[in-house]
C-alpha cells in the first residue's frame, strides 16, 4: 500500500487474548503494522495485558457475550448458523438487552483492573455491537466510561466493493443507527471493514473511497498475516 493510502487506514487487530493470538499481534505491533489491539478481557492474562501496554499501541475492549451465546470461540464459523444461534437465543429472551449491559459491564471494569485504565475504545467480537438494541447499549456505555472511539463508520461498511454476507448484516444494521450515532459525540472512521470480506485486498485498497478506513484483521488467520505483510 503507498504511504498515503496507509495514513488514512486504521488496522485493528481483534481478538487479542484468546486463541493464541497474543504472539502474532504483538509482533505486527512491534514492526508498526497495527495500529489498534481490541482485547478480549476474559481470556487476556496479565503478562500478555503488561506487554500490549509496553507497546503504546491503541487498546480497545474487544466486547464479546460467549458465554451466553455458546458460540464464537473457533476461528471460523459459518455466518448463517451465527445468525441462527444468536436469532433462536434472543427471540427466547436468553441473551436480552439487560443481560448484555451486565456483562459489558463486567468487562469495563476487568480492562480497568488488567491495564489500570479505560480502553482507547469498543468494539465487539463477532460484531454483535452492531445490532441495534445492543449498539445503544455499546454508545451508552462509552459516554458513561468516556471511552472516545467506537468502532462504526460514518458512511458504511463499502458493500459496493465485497460480496460479503456478513459486511451486508452489518450494513443494514447500520443504516439504522446511522442518526443515532451522529447525535454522540464519540469518535469513530468513516468507513468499516474486514480484511477477510475481500479475495483480492490489493484492488480493494487502489479502488477504495478517500477517507478514514478502519481495517479489522485476525493475524492468527494465516491468509490475514500475510495479508498483513503484503499490503498494509
Amino acid at each position: 500500500m503507498i504511504q498515503e493510502t496507509r495514513k488514512e487506514c486504521i488496522v485493528t487487530a481483534d481478538d487479542y487474548g484468546i486463541r493464541q493470538t497474543a504472539e502474532p499481534i504483538l509482533r505486527l505491533v512491534h514492526t508498526g503494522k497495527i495500529d489498534r489491539v481490541a482485547v478480549m478481557v476474559h481470556y487476556v492474562s496479565p503478562d500478555q495485558a503488561q506487554a500490549l501496554l509496553q507497546t503504546g499501541v491503541k487498546i480497545d475492549l474487544h466486547l464479546e457475550l460467549i458465554d451466553i451465546l455458546k458460540s464464537g470461540d473457533k476461528v471460523y464459523d459459518n455466518t448463517l448458523k451465527r445468525s441462527i444461534n444468536f436469532a433462536f437465543r434472543y427471540v427466547l429472551r436468553i441473551v436480552t438487552r439487560k443481560k448484555v449491559e451486565e456483562e459489558w459491564r463486567v468487562q469495563i471494569d476487568r480492562f480497568n483492573e488488567l491495564f489500570g485504565r479505560m480502553p482507547d475504545g469498543l468494539d465487539s467480537h463477532e460484531h454483535l455491537h452492531y445490532f441495534p438494541p445492543f449498539f445503544r447499549v455499546c454508545v451508552k456505555l462509552a459516554e458513561e466510561f468516556d471511552i472516545p472511539f467506537v468502532r462504526f463508520g460514518r458512511k458504511g461498511l463499502l458493500t459496493g466493493f465485497h460480496h460479503s454476507l456478513t459486511g451486508r448484516i452489518l450494513s443494514f444494521f447500520s443504516r439504522q443507527m446511522r442518526s443515532f450515532f451522529a447525535e454522540t459525540d464519540r469518535q469513530t472512521t468513516q468507513y468499516v471493514v474486514s480484511l477477510d470480506w475481500f479475495s483480492d485486498v490489493e484492488t480493494f485498497l487502489e479502488k477504495r473511497p478517500n477517507g478514514s478506513l478502519e481495517i479489522i484483521v485476525h493475524p492468527e488467520r494465516e491468509e490475514d498475516y500475510h495479508a498483513i505483510l503484503e499490503y498494509l
